[in-house]
């Protein structure tokens, strides 16, 4: 089951429907996978376009493409740009 919960309480309930579906199952002998169980991920909002700007930026560098505004980008936070420049004359 793959849902979306706009609080944590609903989360929280959720969680707790799905192990008890889950251990109720397992009490009355039923074939349950060993694997199964209940998780959660949290993603912050926009988490999917920053991830986007952060491929682009990687696909980017790996490719030298120099000259663009990557300082204007919303970027993940595991990742970051330095720019450099040559020694003082």
């Amino acid at each position: 089951m793959v849902a979306a919960f706009d609080n944590e309480p609903e989360f929280l309930a959720c969680m707790q429907r799905v192990g008890a579906e889950i251990g109720g199952r397992r009490e009355r002998s039923e074939r349950v996978d060993p694997r199964e169980h209940a998780s959660g991920v949290v993603h912050e909002a926009g988490y999917l376009r920053r991830a986007a700007n952060g491929h682009l930026l990687s696909r980017a560098v790996k490719h030298g493409v120099a000259g663009l505004r990557f300082e204007e980008l919303e970027l993940p936070s595991n990742v970051s740009v330095f720019r450099s420049k040559g020694p003082p004359t």
